[in-house]
């Protein structure tokens, strides 16, 4: 009978064995049914879209008031801007956008130079070049709307408009004789706004720009733009110069921005 006692041996290892298993075992039976597995939802909301810009300025000048009549050939310059922008989403196609900047640009134009304690003699011979080069502080807050929906490649047309506070940060102006070519004065911070908002530095623009962007659907690469605005002062500023005859001079100085900016 040996073939029995084989079998109850290994029948009683198998159920030994089963028995261990069982209590060990970590699978856990569930009596209110199979749970339901998570599924993986792709985060689809509008973040905040951070801007670096930078991009090329155009200045327009023209005098203003009684000082005009003893100028001429008043023009703006060139200079850049560069600036960090946030864009916050507001409405489906909408945002609001606020930064800082840092801007360059300048002026120039023909006038008289009268010296400290000098007799005036306005003989229409105005033969000194007055030249300014101005380093501005701006705080844009504008409105952007596409107005186009973007395409498969995520292409869109866009336009904003707001305010902007300026502040002149820095000044330098220098006079020189064109019949010499010499320098005759030089001098800084001698402009400021006939306006004040804040401070005496300070004054408010009105901004409207159109623009074109290209997205990308990759997390970290959120797309680049270009765009082209006109920002309007709405205040006139005042050169002092040396206080002293057509040396105090009112103007406006508006500005055309050409800007590329990358997304992040």
């Amino acid at each position: 009978m040996p073939f029995r006692k084989h079998s109850l041996l290994i029948l009683l290892s198998v159920t030994l064995s089963y028995v261990a298993y069982s209590q060990t075992s970590t699978y856990l039976y569930h009596t209110e049914g199979v749970p339901t597995p998570k599924i993986f939802k792709q985060n689809l909301g509008r973040p905040w879209k951070t801007t670096i810009e930078g991009g090329m300025v155009f200045s327009f000048a023209s005098p203003t008031g009684y000082t005009a009549n003893y100028i001429n050939s008043m023009s703006g310059g060139t200079g850049y801007i560069l600036g960090l922008t946030e864009e916050i989403p507001i409405q489906k196609q909408a945002y609001l956008q606020i930064g800082i900047q840092i801007l360059s640009e300048g002026l120039s134009f023909n006038s008289y130079f009268f010296a400290p304690e000098y007799s005036f003699l306005y003989n229409g011979n105005e033969t000194y070049n007055h030249s300014i080069s101005m380093n501005e502080i701006q705080v844009p807050l504008l409105y952007k709307f596409l107005l186009s929906k973007p395409d498969g490649k995520l292409r869109s047309i866009y336009a904003s408009f707001g305010g902007k506070f300026r502040y002149i940060s820095y000044t330098t102006s220098t006079v020189t004789d064109n019949n010499t070519g010499f320098l005759i004065w030089e001098q800084q911070k001698d402009v400021i706004s006939l306006n004040k908002l804040f401070s005496s530095y300070g004054s408010p623009i009105f901004e409207v720009s159109l623009g074109y962007q290209r997205g990308v659907k990759k997390k970290r690469k959120r797309g680049w733009y270009m765009n082209l605005e006109y920002n309007y002062g709405l205040s006139p500023l005042v050169y002092t110069g040396d206080n002293a005859g057509s040396n105090y001079v009112l103007f406006h100085l508006n500005t055309v921005i050409f800007k590329i900016g990358k997304q992040f």
